[in-house]
């Protein structure tokens, strides 16, 4: 449902040629270096944010592919109802903003050619991206979230009037299934290198602090006010993941 008419402001978008240059934001094109144009509530709907997690620990257990999927679905439904969705990775300086039907095949080859690499450094951009300007709406973070910086980018998500959701993929890889005795484990984004002998009862420490580390992390999106998604990679999308999203106002 779009909002009622009225002049107090709602969010950004680019500017497309025929846009009244009066609309166009000065001080976020001196800030951002980006042509934007300021959009008042009686222009747009609720925006979705989606903010993916392409380090490269998602590239293991069809982790990005089940984000990149997720996306795909929340695309399809926002633009469908001709909502403003804005996506953006941890490579990416300033989010993209899509919105209507024929968005959807730019927003599908953005999401297609998304690659797992680097760092997971999801405070930080969490911390950019409180700078970038935008509206009232969802933001969604989609991560595995195996970075000692959660709690900082949950934080600093949590400071918009956004209903904040962190949607949390795993992969039994993450669990170390099938995985026993003494090998040299390489951490995918630093190369680091630590010797390791996985006994059962090592494995199922380490299992154990895992569930309670997610749990703490559940924990803290809930103080924030925010909704907290546990997935996991091999998840049917429309019937396991589409329906938390609805659940959570993500999509509707």
């Amino acid at each position: 449902m779009r909002r009622g008419r009225s002049l107090d402001f709602a969010d950004w978008r680019d500017y497309e040629p025929g846009d009244d240059p009066r609309t166009i934001d000065v001080q976020a094109w001196a800030r951002l270096d980006q042509v934007l144009v300021r959009l008042y509530e009686a222009d747009v709907d609720l925006t979705v944010h989606v903010i993916v997690d392409t380090s490269a620990s998602m590239g293991f257990g069809d982790k990005l592919r089940q984000a990149q999927r997720t996306v795909a679905a929340i695309g399809v439904v926002a633009l469908g109802r001709n909502e403003t969705l804005s996506v953006s990775t941890l490579h990416d300086r300033v989010p993209r903003r899509y919105r209507g039907r024929g968005a959807l095949g730019p927003l599908l080859a953005h999401v297609g050619a998304w690659d797992a690499a680097g760092p997971t450094r999801l405070a930080e951009r969490a911390a950019e991206l409180a700078l970038v300007p935008r509206g009232v709406g969802v933001t969604a973070v989609i991560s595995d979230f195996l970075t000692p910086g959660w709690a900082e980018a949950v934080d600093r998500l949590s400071v918009h009037r956004d209903q904040l959701v962190a949607m949390a993929i795993g992969s039994p890889v993450d669990l170390l299934d099938d995985v026993v005795g003494e090998m040299q484990l390489v951490d995918s984004e630093t190369g680091e290198l630590v010797d390791a002998d996985l006994t059962p009862d090592v494995v199922a420490a380490f299992r154990r602090r895992r569930g309670e580390l997610r749990a703490a992390m559940a924990a803290r999106v809930a103080r924030r006010g925010g909704r907290w998604l546990a997935t996991d990679a091999s998840d049917d999308l429309i019937g396991t993941v589409v329906p938390r999203l609805l659940d959570a106002g993500v999509i509707r």
